[in-house]
């Protein structure tokens, strides 16, 4: 696993695991949670990867429960250990919209995203000043103050460390209107062409198709949306983050779902441009904007 990854994330990934392991040994909840020595309710609540144990000698027991061997009880005490502390945007999460802080959590473990991003440019692939401007211009609408937009700038800009530093892979699908919105001025726009042309060209994990505004092909509507893929040895399922109206993100791993969302993924990548003609569109772009 990587070394990168956040605290909420190890939970998530430990509770799956926990789970698997009670369902293999045909254990109930409560039965699992008397052996453990806590709560039924403790018993579901790390499962889900809501919270961990408030005392590692229950972890210890329900591992020897369940046969664990000494080298699997080793790790996952450990990571048990490790998903105490503090993910990097635990400072912000009060400034965050609904689900954000889930969204991310899943994201710093995540191995392939793949991105729908119909409005704007994506935001792991904004630069600074893209998205300092497109945050600035949704402060009134959203009653934000002025940290609240530097907070917001800071997070987008780290993100992007997940490609940059670690090695995760980006399938994004931006719709033409996502790139030719006027965001703070022309020259930010330019500057945007060639940071998300730099990114392809430097970074072998970055994909970029476009769908151009004359292309009659599908557009998925609602929103833009992230499938993220995990190790299967971490998490065998992926999850759809999807955005709302008001804000908020919404993440769930319900199979149907999924499916759903990776159908609509597959039709927006074969109506887009192949991802070798991105640069030379968005160059053409420049002289249009």
């Amino acid at each position: 696993m990587a070394a990168n990854v956040g605290s909420t994330f190890l939970r998530i990934v430990l509770g799956a695991e926990l789970l698997r392991l009670r369902d293999a040994a045909g254990m109930t909840g409560d039965a699992a949670a008397k052996l453990a020595g806590c709560s039924g309710t403790t018993i579901s609540s790390v499962e889900q990867g809501k919270t961990g144990f408030r005392r590692i000698e229950h972890l210890a027991k329900l591992l020897a429960a369940y046969g664990v061997d000494e080298d699997g009880q080793t790790m996952l005490m450990d990571m048990h250990r490790q998903s105490k502390g503090d993910d990097w945007w635990t400072t912000d999460i009060s400034t965050m919209p609904s689900g954000m802080n889930l969204f991310l959590a899943m994201e710093s473990g995540a191995k392939t995203v793949d991105a729908w991003v119909p409005g704007v440019v994506n935001g792991l692939l904004q630069t600074r000043e893209y998205a300092h401007a497109l945050i600035s211009k949704a402060k009134a609408a959203n009653d934000t103050t002025d940290s609240f937009v530097e907070s917001a700038v800071e997070i987008r800009m780290t993100r992007q460390k997940r490609i940059t530093e670690q090695g995760m892979k980006l399938n994004c699908v931006m719709d033409e209107a996502a790139l030719a919105n006027m965001v703070g001025s022309s020259k930010i726009l330019h500057a945007q062409y060639d940071y998300i042309i730099e990114m392809m060209t430097n970074h072998a994990n970055v994909t970029v198709q476009i769908i151009p505004k004359s292309a009659n092909t599908y557009r998925a509507t609602g929103g833009d949306f992230f499938i993220l893929g995990f190790d299967p040895k971490e998490l065998p399922k992926p999850s759809v983050a999807s955005g709302t109206v008001d804000g908020e993100t919404r993440v769930t791993s319900k199979e149907r779902k999924a499916n759903q969302f990776a159908r609509r993924f597959e039709e927006l990548v074969r109506g887009a441009l192949p991802a070798h003609e991105t640069p030379k569109f968005l160059q053409r772009l420049k002289k249009e904007v």
